[in-house]
């Protein structure tokens, strides 16, 4: 038996996806296997201007020697892989402009970048390989941390606050627009979207006076839901209706109303689930998987509806896990 696995989320580029590589190795039993099925949900937008403003501190006259002492942050932080392709797409862009001219501002920042010695902090084990290959081709001196041991803003938050100020004792905070001396404690930057949740500025701003840390943010994409998905979604739907039940992993709040209505599951009026007498419960054989409690939260408050299985962990070990709990109780 052959069970569709619909991944609401673009596959991953520039290498094979971990969600397809992992539902599809180990066959949950010789009579099982998983076909996962990639359905994008969002368009991305990407803003690099603040990338760039990021990297004016890095100047002829300083020296690269001086790139990370004078750099204004102590540190970058990504919550997402749009996030890091923005990052990606700056650099990229600075890249292929110094080639041509060694002599120029653009070949000038490639070579600070590759001396500046920062951490970046990343959540989840997705965000963090992809934050990691951009590492290796343009930030060698630095180092990637969180991935698997922060799949939440909250853990990363807690994991940047111990990290971060073991090696920055110094209590004194300011904000990079400001002129500080060597031993203060710099400011962070949060590379992220327009919509984002705001746990790890709070919680970075609000610890004790020495553990405080500033964050500024640089928005850096905006997300909106594919125009082509409530079509997509419904013709993926339609192609795997025989299958004997079918899993679709949702992996934020966008997409959800046009999800729940592709299934027939959403009442019109009320634009909440349909009540468990509603004939679209009878035989049921689809179910829903979320990435993590955010997005399980969101559509029971939003639309009414309990997922069947919330990942312990937002990878594809997680969502594999949950699925194959759920199908053995």
């Amino acid at each position: 038996m052959t069970i569709p696995v619909i991944l609401l989320k673009t596959a991953s580029s520039g290498h094979t996806d971990p969600y397809t590589t992992h539902l599809t190795s180990n066959p949950l039993s010789l009579d099982v296997t998983y076909h996962p099925i990639h359905v994008p949900v969002l368009e991305h937008s990407f803003f690099t201007e603040p990338i760039f403003t990021v990297f004016d501190s890095f100047r002829k006259e300083n020296g690269i020697n001086d790139a990370t002492s004078k750099f204004p942050y102590g540190g970058l932080i990504f919550t997402s892989q749009r996030a890091v392709e923005a990052f990606a797409t700056a650099i990229a862009h600075i890249s292929f402009i110094g080639e041509s001219d060694p002599l120029g501002k653009e070949s000038w920042v490639l070579q600070c970048l590759e001396h500046l010695a920062v951490p970046l902090y990343a959540v989840g084990p997705a965000t963090a390989l992809s934050l990691d290959k951009v590492r290796v081709k343009y930030l060698p001196a630095c180092r990637v941390l969180g991935g698997e041991d922060a799949g939440t803003g909250e853990m990363l938050a807690g994991l940047i606050l111990e990290d971060y100020n073991a090696s920055h004792g110094q209590p004194i905070i300011e904000m990079a627009s400001e002129k500080h001396s060597s031993g203060h404690k710099k400011p962070l930057i949060f590379l992220t979207g327009a919509k984002h949740r705001d746990i790890i500025p709070v919680t970075l701003r609000s610890a004790s006076m020495e553990q405080r840390i500033e964050v500024e943010e640089a928005i850096v994409y905006a997300s909106t839901e594919s125009l082509s998905f409530s079509t997509d979604i419904a013709v993926t739907l339609e192609a795997n209706a025989a299958a004997p039940f079918r899993w679709v992993v949702i992996f934020s709040p966008t997409g959800g109303e046009t999800l729940l209505r592709a299934l027939g599951w959403l009442d019109d009026e009320s634009a909440k689930i349909h009540g468990p007498e509603n004939s679209c419960w009878v035989g049921r054989k689809t179910f829903v998987a979320s990435i993590g409690p955010t997005t399980r939260d969101y559509v029971k408050k939003k639309f009414g509806l309990e997922v069947d299985v919330c990942a312990g962990k937002p990878s594809p070990e997680g969502v594999r896990q949950g699925i194959e709990d759920f199908m053995q109780k």
